[in-house]
C-alpha cells in the first residue's frame, strides 16, 4: 500500500478516536447531584448533563415523592423504560430534577436544550426561567429549535433545576438528548461555531452535488451523477435540520414541525439516493430488481413524512430505521466489491462511502437502542466531503489533462480539415503550376530529340571544325547561352534588320538566314572577328552547327529550370500539408514560411491580383512552423477571395515593440470591400462565415486565432471600405539581438 494511503487511514482513525468527548473526565450527575465546587469551570466551560436525574413519572412537582426514582440519561432516554412499561407510547407528563452545587465566584451560567421533542418548562428553585413549546396550550405548534436559557444570578451555593415535560407528539417521551450546561458565553460561542461548521459542511455537499449535476447535463445524462446530486442536496437539508439552529434561522422557530418532517424525509430519501448512486457504479454486483423493490418499501414512510401526522411519523420511525440497516449492509457489500476490483478512484470513493455508511450505521443502531450518543453522522459526512473532494480533485485534474489532449487532437483535426479545404480551393491553380513546367519539360525534350535527330542526319554534310574556326563556334555558343531574354515582335524585326544590313554591307552570303539565326539565339551584336569567318565558304555549316548545339543546351537548361520549379511547388505543398501535433518549437525566418505559401498560391495570384511584398530582414523567431503556415494560408486565401481574384495584395514582414516587448509582425492587406462593423467582432468566432454555403467552414480565422494565442501572440484586424488589413504579432522568446523599433 502506498504511503499516502496509510497517512489517510491514520488521519481517519485519529479523527474518529478523538472526536468523541471522554465522559469520564467531564462533570457528572451522581444521585441527582452535580457538584461543581471542585471543578474548574474555565477548564470545562460547557458539558452535557449526563448522569442520574431524579425522575417523577406522571406528575409535575418540585419535590420528590415516593414515585420518584433515578434515571440514567442518556442510557434511559425513554421514560417508559425507567418505569418498566415498554409496551406503551411515551405520551404523558413527567418531572426531571437535579441539584447543582455551584463553584465559588459563580459566573453567568446557562442551560442549552438541544432538542426536546416535547413541551417543557424550566425552573430554577421553583422560579420559571424558560419554556420550550407550551405545556398549557395543546393547540400550540411543535417546537424543535434548540434554545439557551440563562440562569438567574444567585448568592446561594446550591440551586435546583426542575424540568416539567409534557410529551404530545413524539412516541418516545422524556429527555433523549441531555441538555448542555455551563458558561453562557461559552455555550453561545459553541453554537456559533456549530453553525459555521454546519454551513461549511453543507456548502461542501452543495458543491459536490452541483459538480455532479453539471456532469449530468454535460456528459450525455449520466444518471449516477443525478443520484449523487440528489443525495448531496438531501444531506444538505439533513445537516441543517438536525443542526444547532441553522435551518431555523431561515424558516423561523415556529416551524418545528416542518424541520422535524424535513429531518426524517431527508434521512429516508438520502439512503435511497445513496443506494441508487452506488448501484450505478456497481450494477454487475447485485440485481436491479432488489434495488427497486427495497426502494419502493422505503417509499411508504417517505410519503408518510409528507402526508402523515407527527404521531404516525414518530411511531414508525424505528421500524424504518430497522429496514434501513439491510440497505447499509448492501452498500457495504457493493463498495467492498468496488474496492476489490480496483476500479476508477476506488481508494477515495471507497473510503468516503465507508466512513459515511459507518457513521450512519452507528447513529441508527444507537437510535434503535434508545441512545443518542455518540453521534457520528456529521463526522461521517465531513469525511465523505473530504475524500470526495480528493476524488474529484484527482478526477478533475485527470479530466483536464484528458481534455487538453482531446483539444489538441481536435485542433489537429480542425487544422487538417482546413488544410484539406485550402488544398481543395487551390488544387486547380497548383495543378496548373505543376503542369506548366511539366509541359515545358515534355515540349523541350521533344525539341531536343528533334534537334539531335536533325544534327545526326546533317552530320555527314557538316565539315570538320578547324582550330581557326573553333573560337567562332565557341564564341557563338557562349553569347547565345549568356543571354537572359530573347526579343519578340517588333524588337525581333528591328534587330534582324540591323544584322541584315551589316552582313549585306560586307557582301556575306546567306545574310538573311544568318541575321534570323543570330536574333533567335539572342546575340546582341555581331563582333568584327565573326565577319571574316562568315565570308568563308564553310561559314554556313559552322553557324548551323552552333545553332543546333545552342538549341540542345537551351533545351536542357529549360528542362532543369522547369523540373526545379515543379520540385519547389511539390516541396512547398508537402511542407504545407505536413502537421505534427507533437512538434517542437523551431527557429525560422518568417519570410521563408510566407514564400512557401506564396509558391503554393501562385496560380491564384497570377490572374488579376497584384502582389507586393515588403519583407524586412528581421531576426528569426521561435514558433511552430506548420501551424503558422496554416495561418498565412487562411489569411491570404481570405484576401484573394474577398477581392474576387482581382485587386492589390500587400504582405509585409517587420518588427515592432508592444508594451516594451519586441514583436515580429506580419501584415496582410487587401483591397477588398472590407468587413462591416456589425460583424467585425464575430469574424474570429467558430463556424462564422459570410461565404455562401459550401464555400467556407467558418473555422479559418478561429483556428488562426487559436494558433496565434498558442504562440502568446496577438491577431488584429483593421478594416475600412476598400481596405482590410490583418496584423499578426508574434513575441520574441529570445530577446537578444532584436532591433528596437517604436511601438505601434
Amino acid at each position: 500500500m502506498k504511503v499516502y494511503i496509510k497517512i489517510i487511514l491514520f488521519f481517519s482513525f485519529t479523527f474518529f478516536s478523538f472526536c468523541t468527548p471522554q465522559k469520564n473526565t467531564l462533570p457528572h450527575i451522581i444521585h441527582g447531584n452535580l457538584d461543581l465546587r471542585q471543578i474548574d469551570i474555565q477548564k470545562y466551560p460547557n458539558f452535557p448533563l449526563h448522569g442520574e436525574w431524579r425522575f417523577s413519572p406522571g406528575v409535575f412537582q418540585f419535590e420528590t415523592s415516593e414515585g420518584s426514582h433515578l434515571v440514567s440519561i442518556p442510557e434511559n432516554s425513554n421514560w417508559n423504560d425507567s418505569i418498566g412499561n415498554k409496551n406503551k407510547d411515551g405520551f404523558g407528563i413527567g418531572t426531571y430534577q437535579i441539584t447543582i452545587q455551584l463553584p465559588e465566584n459563580t459566573p453567568k451560567l446557562a442551560i442549552h436544550l438541544v432538542a426536546m421533542h416535547s413541551d417543557c418548562q424550566i425552573f430554577q428553585d421553583s422560579e420559571q426561567i424558560g419554556e420550550f413549546g407550551s405545556i398549557d396550550d395543546e393547540s400550540s405548534s411543535f417546537e424543535k429549535m434548540p434554545r439557551v436559557f440563562s440562569l438567574k444570578p444567585t448568592e446561594q451555593s446550591t440551586i435546583k433545576l426542575t424540568l416539567l415535560i409534557k410529551n404530545r407528539f413524539y412516541k418516545y417521551g422524556g429527555i433523549r438528548i441531555p441538555p448542555i450546561f455551563g458558561l453562557e458565553e461559552s455555550i453561545q460561542e459553541n453554537i456559533r461555531i456549530s453553525i459555521l461548521q454546519e454551513a461549511l459542511l453543507a456548502g461542501g455537499l452543495v458543491f459536490l452535488g452541483l459538480y455532479q449535476l453539471g456532469i449530468y447535463f454535460t456528459r450525455k445524462k449520466v444518471i449516477g451523477s443525478l443520484y449523487f446530486f440528489l443525495f448531496c442536496i438531501l444531506m444538505f437539508f439533513q445537516i441543517l435540520s438536525t443542526g444547532s439552529q441553522s435551518l431555523f434561522l431561515v424558516v423561523g422557530k415556529e416551524m418545528g414541525e416542518l424541520v422535524y418532517r424535513t429531518d426524517l424525509f431527508t434521512e429516508y430519501a438520502g439512503v435511497i439516493a445513496g443506494l441508487f448512486y452506488i448501484h450505478c457504479l456497481t450494477k454487475e454486483y447485485i440485481p436491479q430488481k432488489f434495488i427497486y423493490g427495497y426502494s419502493l418499501l422505503i417509499l411508504i414512510p417517505i410519503l408518510n413524512t409528507i402526508l402523515g401526522s407527527l404521531q404516525s411519523i414518530s411511531r414508525y420511525h424505528f421500524i424504518v430505521l430497522g429496514l434501513i440497516i439491510p440497505i447499509l449492509i448492501v452498500l457495504f457489500y457493493l463498495i467492498f466489491c468496488y474496492i476489490k476490483d480496483k476500479r476508477s478512484g476506488f481508494i477515495y470513493l471507497g473510503l468516503s462511502v465507508i466512513f459515511l455508511i459507518g457513521a450512519a450505521t452507528n447513529d441508527i443502531i444507537h437510535t434503535l437502542l434508545h441512545k443518542t450518543e455518540p453521534s457520528f453522522l456529521n463526522i461521517g459526512l465531513l469525511l465523505f466531503v473530504f475524500f470526495q473532494s480528493l476524488f474529484l480533485s484527482k478526477h478533475i485534474s485527470g479530466e483536464i489533462v484528458s481534455a487538453e489532449i482531446k483539444f489538441k487532437d481536435v485542433l489537429f483535426q480542425l487544422i487538417q480539415s482546413e488544410k484539406l479545404s485550402s488544398i481543395g480551393m487551390t488544387v486547380t491553380s497548383v495543378a496548373h503550376e505543376i503542369n506548366s513546367p511539366l509541359s515545358a519539360v515534355i515540349l523541350t525534350s521533344d525539341s531536343i530529340r528533334d534537334n539531335i535527330s536533325d544534327f545526326f542526319r546533317q552530320l555527314p554534310e557538316l565539315e570538320s571544325i578547324s582550330k581557326k574556326s573553333f573560337p567562332f563556334v565557341l564564341s557563338l555558343i557562349e553569347h547565345a547561352m549568356t543571354e537572359q531574354s530573347l526579343p519578340t515582335g517588333l524588337e525581333f524585326r528591328q534587330k534582324k534588320g540591323i544584322f541584315l544590313s551589316e552582313l549585306e554591307k560586307h557582301q556575306i552570303l546567306y545574310s538573311d538566314q544568318y541575321a534570323e539565326i543570330f536574333v533567335t539565339l539572342g546575340i546582341l551584336e555581331i563582333p568584327q572577328d565573326w565577319i571574316q569567318l562568315l565570308s568563308q565558304y564553310n561559314s554556313k555549316s559552322l553557324v548551323l552547327l552552333a545553332e543546333k548545339i545552342v538549341n540542345i543546351l537551351l533545351g536542357t537548361n529549360a528542362i532543369q529550370t522547369s523540373a526545379n520549379r515543379a520540385i519547389k511547388i511539390a516541396q512547398a505543398l508537402k511542407n504545407f500539408t505536413h502537421f505534427d501535433p507533437k512538434a517542437e518549437i523551431k527557429t525560422i525566418q518568417l519570410s521563408d514560411s510566407l514564400h512557401q505559401i506564396l509558391t503554393i498560391l501562385q496560380g491564384s495570384l497570377k490572374h488579376g491580383v497584384e502582389l507586393k511584398t515588403n519583407f524586412v530582414n528581421i531576426p528569426p523567431i521561435n514558433c511552430y512552423p506548420d501551424e503558422l503556415n496554416q495561418v498565412w494560408t487562411n489569411m491570404i486565401q481570405n484576401a484573394i477571395q474577398s477581392m474576387n481574384g482581382k485587386g492589390n495584395l500587400t504582405i509585409e514582414i517587420n518588427q515592432t515593440v508592444l508594451k516594451n516587448n519586441p514583436f515580429a509582425y506580419v501584415s496582410i492587406e487587401d483591397s477588398g470591400p472590407g468587413v462591416s462593423k456589425e460583424i467585425l467582432d464575430k469574424i474570429f468566432d467558430p463556424f462564422f462565415t459570410t461565404k455562401p454555403i459550401g464555400q467556407g467552414t467558418g473555422l479559418g480565422l478561429y483556428i488562426s486565432k487559436q494558433i496565434i494565442e498558442k504562440h502568446k501572440g496577438i491577431i488584429d484586424v483593421i478594416s475600412t471600405k476598400g481596405n482590410t488589413k490583418f496584423i499578426v504579432y508574434l513575441p520574441y522568446l529570445d530577446k537578444t539581438n532584436v532591433i528596437k523599433n517604436e511601438s505601434v
